[in-house]
């Protein structure tokens, strides 16, 4: 009985050492991987930036300012919506670093509910580093029509920073 009580006390040990083991072995398998994939993804970074991607393509050079507005405007008549701009200023980027402002963008899209929507993620779908500080929504009296007023920032170079 000896022998038979010792066998099994020591079989469920091993058990408990083995799941121990186990759940130690995926701890260790996961930190591993999560390290091979932070590793991966540098490495990416770091072949995207040797390979000229350029970072100042996702900035608005001062002489585009024009042609971002426009665009705006444009995507009106793609989604079947009536753009109108309300103001175009320049702001000082702050948390940014020097170099660059932020050009604010003021303005209303009008149209059905699911077209001004259609507007609103062609907007946020630009190549810039857009920052949407506002959208507000007016309903007609009818439900028909939908204003939405839009406030946004997208970062600009500055202009005396450009040569």
């Amino acid at each position: 009985i000896f022998v038979w009580s010792a066998y099994f006390y020591l079989i469920g040990k091993i058990k408990v050492t083995s799941a121990s083991f186990e759940d130690t072995k995926n701890k260790i398998a996961v930190a591993m991987n999560k390290a091979l994939v932070e590793t991966e993804q540098k490495n990416k970074l770091e072949a995207s930036l040797n390979d000229g991607l350029d970072l100042n393509s996702f900035l608005i050079h001062p002489e585009q300012t024009a042609d971002v507005v426009q665009a705006i405007e444009a995507f009106g008549k793609i989604a079947g919506t009536k753009v109108t701009t309300q103001s175009v200023s320049t702001e000082p980027a702050s948390g940014m670093p020097g170099g660059v402002d932020y050009l604010k963008i003021v303005f209303n899209i009008e149209g059905s509910k699911i077209n001004v929507l259609k507007n609103i993620a062609l907007v946020e779908n630009l190549p810039y580093n857009i920052k949407i500080n506002k959208i507000s929504f007016i309903k007609s009296a009818d439900g028909v029509k939908w204003l939405a007023n839009v406030d946004m920032v997208i970062v600009k170079l500055k202009d005396s920073d450009i040569k």
